[in-house]
Parts: structure tokens; sequence; C-alpha cells
């Protein structure tokens, strides 16, 4: 009797496989999409989908292969319309099959549409395509979405969605690029609490003569030198204001708001005398916000700083460093009017009702607010 049961269970997987498999070679899995706001206000989708094939629109030759970014089983899509509703209806009536949004990676805004009003309006239109899938990626590309997508390719490895994951997998746990979903970004501009960043990618042509001589991580995705395989870059992040996207961060400044927020753990700080230390810290930076009178922005943080030089660093000067560069990127929020840090959580707990928040103009006084940053260092030798 078991014998029959587990005889029938194998049977039924088997039917429930073979109609899954059906079910996918009738559907194109979107793993990238662009979109961009063209100079006459259209609106352009562009979709990368695994073509299931050995050649392809994108086909490259054994030659290019060899280099890496193998475009060989992709395809790029495109459509065109007036508006964003148009321009998806058009994608979706001209492609050969159905279009499955449930495994995509990341979602490329172009620069143009990003720092336009259209912006968040936008996300939400991509929220709302069927099945789309809510934990993408968000990218601010410095140039066109449709050429950053078309660039994307696999170039360690098989498939473009895994080598992605991967990839950015390495940039964040590093702190150089944020992990700012689709949903998350929709969420945060909706209540106001805080303003994510995006992950800021570029398609560098020519050598940057921009970075800062004592720190060659102080520069954004457009700066990275172009020499390497991969001509698609992802370093730094884009700023948004609640509205559209204001401003952009290095990657060093990114991955110093990561540590204050516990999205890193450590970060390299640079000395005096060039030698590299390891900073570390255990929580999240506390945040305080004064909103009697005049407003006031609190930061304190306690961090490890490893080392290897002899004598030891001077603790009251790397504490110092720390305090300064803290500022540096809190006032350069300020000045872009993005809270990245998220003082605005903090602030709102101070008020009863939505409108007494909404009364008390957060946004205009924390770019005008005071800031004071508390750092205590602890030194420990490796």
């Amino acid at each position: 009797m078991k014998t029959l049961h587990l005889f029938c269970l194998l049977f039924l997987c088997l039917l429930l496989s073979g109609c899954a498999a059906s079910q996918v070679e009738e559907q194109l899995l979107v793993i990238v999409m662009g979109v961009d706001l063209t100079d006459s206000g259209d609106i352009a989708l562009t979709v990368k989908v695994p073509s299931n094939t050995t050649g392809g629109q994108d086909a490259s030759t054994s030659q290019e292969a060899e280099k890496g970014g193998n475009q060989m089983g992709y395809l790029t899509l495109h459509a065109l319309g007036n508006h964003f509703a148009q321009a998806s209806e058009l994608l979706l009536a001209t492609t050969p099959r159905s279009l499955n949004f449930s495994q995509v990676q990341e979602i490329v805004i172009g620069s143009k549409l990003a720092k336009s009003p259209h912006f968040t309006r936008i996300l939400r239109q991509v929220y709302a395509l069927p099945r789309m899938r809510t934990q993408a990626l968000l990218v601010m590309c410095e140039e066109d979405a449709r050429g950053f997508v078309e660039e994307q390719k696999p170039y360690i490895g098989s498939r473009l969605s895994r080598y992605i994951e991967v990839s950015i997998r390495n940039y964040a746990g590093k702190g150089f690029v944020p992990t700012t979903t689709l949903s998350e970004a929709l969420r945060e501009i909706s209540y106001g609490w805080r303003d994510p960043l995006l992950i800021l990618g570029a398609l560098p042509e020519k050598e940057s003569s921009k970075a800062t001589p004592g720190n060659v991580l102080n520069v954004d995705a457009g700066e990275l030198s172009p020499t390497s395989v991969n001509a698609v870059k992802l370093y730094g992040s884009a700023a948004t204001n609640g509205i559209s996207v204001c401003g952009t961060l290095t990657g060093y400044e990114t991955a110093l708001i990561n540590l204050l927020k516990g999205s890193a753990q450590s970060l390299a700080l640079s000395d005096e005398k060039g030698y590299a230390l390891p900073v570390y810290v255990r929580t999240p930076a506390t945040l305080t916000v004064q909103t009697n009178g005049e407003m006031h922005l609190g930061l304190q943080l306690m961090c490890e700083v490893h080392y290897l030089s002899d004598p030891p660093p001077d603790q009251h000067q790397v504490a110092l460093r720390l305090q300064q560069e803290i500022t540096g990127v809190i006032h350069k929020l300020q000045q872009m009017h993005c809270d990245a840090l998220g003082f605005g959580s903090i602030a709102v707990r101070r008020f009863f009702t939505l409108p007494q928040w909404e009364n008390f103009h957060f946004r205009e006084k924390y770019a005008n607010a005071a800031v004071d940053v508390q750092v205590q260092v602890r030194l420990k030798r490796e």
C-alpha cells in the first residue's frame, strides 16, 4: 500500500513539473528592466530576457565570448510610449511571449527620469506591473537606462541573474552600494521619515582625475577606472529627497553611511601616514533630534579601530578624523535635503498626530539644523 502511495506521489510530481516547464516555455523572464524619460517627454522601456537559445538578437562571436560579457542567449527588447502605460502595453503586445517580471534583479532608472518630478509616479507604475518582483534592487544610471541594460553581461559565470545577484552582494558587503529594493523605496518615500538611496551605476568612458589623492575610494561609479573587463560600474549611491534624485554620493561616503546605519560592519580609514585603519562597529549609531526651538541633530558612534603600526595611532586624532568625516557627509545630505540616515524617524515620535507632524515641516528644518557628532574610539592591535 505504501509503495502504491509513493508511486502516485511521484506520478503527480512528474505531471506538475511538466506543466510548470510548459508554462515557463511560454514566458519571457525579465532579468533587468530599464526606464527612461526622453527629451520629448516620452517613456522608453527596455528589458533583458533569456532567449533560451544558443544564439539570439545579441549573440556574440566565440572570440568575444572568450573575453567575457557573452550576450549569447539573451534578448534586449524596447518600447516607446507617450506615457508609462502606453509603453508597457506596447512592450507586452510586441514581444513573442508573455513577459514575467517575477525574476527581475534590477530596475534601472535613467538619470533624466530619476531627477524629474515623475520619478515617484513611475516607480509606483513599475510596482503595479503584473507579478513584479518587489525585491528588485533600484539602480540610477548616470546615462540612459537603455545603454546600461544592453551592457549588462555575465562576465563571470553563465547566468546574468546570478552574476548580478553575486556582484551586488559583494559591493553591498563592503558598503560601497545601498541595497534599496523597489518596495522599500516606495515605503520610505510614502511615509517620508527616511529618504532611500539608490545604487549608482555608470558606463565610464575615460579615466577620471577627480579622485581624492589620499582616498581612491572617494569617487562615484562614473569616475571609476574603465580599464576592467566589465563596462558596467556599480559604485556609490543616488540620494533622494522625497520627490526625485537630488544628488550623488561617492562609494566611500556610501560606505560611511552604511557603517552608521549598521548595514556595513567595517570601513577602511586612512590615517595621516597613509596606513589603512579598519574601523568596526557592533551596533548602529545612535541618532537624536531636538525639536524644541532650533532643531539640532545628534549622532553618537562607538567603534573599534584596529592597527598594525608601531607606535599606535593617536586615539584622539582618529576619533576627530571620524567625527569630521561623519559631520561632512551629514552636511552634504542636508544640502541635498536627503535624510538618508533617518533623523525623521526619530523626530516623528515627538508628535501625536500626522497633521502635527506635517505642520512641523521637518524637511525644511532638517536642511538648516545644527549637527553634533560624538565618536568614541577603542584601539586594538591586530
